[in-house]
């Protein structure tokens, strides 16, 4: 659903978590980060910033932000879909001779492939079938009544308010995602300042460095 800057989220939460942990605990560590500029608000501002980083991750995995409205409105887009399809299919065979019924149906032409098309086409067709007496005559012959077309108008409007949420979803992924992707790139930017001073104040104790998540070849 979202894009990942990381390969391993979590991984790397757990990293910068055991590497503020270890630093605020151990006195050895805190001094010797302390002697090369590291100070206690600067770590206190790590935290911050980590902090900020688990809230975004865990929003961004909220199961109410998954994708059911998106599965909903396929679902439900393809069940009418397959109806409009046999109706409009029945139109053009049983009313081919008649020109001026297929216009006022706005069957003429392809099938509508596009969404906007599709519902453009639909509306008119049941809304057509709805307003017009002769019309609801004729495609009685059909079996589609009054009571059908309009179990199709309600499916109709239904899918449009579908649309809508599932608009507004990807719009609120996306949203997500962006904060999400911009606090792990802050976070990824201090863990960075954060390895670099740890090296040089610990380069004479690799098993100190090793309690940070940092790892130095022999």
């Amino acid at each position: 659903m979202a894009t990942n800057l990381f390969t391993s989220e979590t991984k790397f939460l757990e990293r910068a978590r055991t590497a503020l942990t270890t630093a605020q605990e151990s006195s050895n560590i805190k001094s010797a980060l302390l002697e090369y500029g590291l100070t206690e608000e600067q770590l206190a501002e790590g935290w911050k910033i980590y902090m900020n980083a688990v809230n975004v991750f865990e929003l961004s995995e909220d199961p109410s932000l998954d994708d059911k409205d998106t599965a909903k409105f396929k679902e439900n887009y393809l069940d009418l879909q397959a109806i409009y399809k046999k109706h409009r299919d029945q139109v053009l065979i049983f009313y081919k001779k008649q020109p001026e019924m297929l216009m006022s149906l706005g069957v003429v032409g392809s099938f509508p492939v596009l969404y906007e098309a599709f519902l453009d086409k639909v509306h008119r067709f049941y809304g057509e079938i709805h307003a017009n007496s002769e019309i609801q005559a004729e495609v009685r012959k059909l079996k589609i009544t009054p009571k059908v077309a309009e179990e199709c108008f309600l499916k109709f409007e239904k899918i449009h308010k579908e649309k809508a949420n599932f608009t507004n979803e990807l719009l609120e992924l996306e949203d997500v995602t962006k904060n999400k992707n911009a606090a792990f790139l802050t976070l990824n930017d201090w863990m960075e300042d954060f390895d670099i001073i740890s090296k040089v104040a610990l380069y004479n104790n690799p098993q100190l460095l090793e309690g940070l998540g940092i790892f130095v070849r022999a």
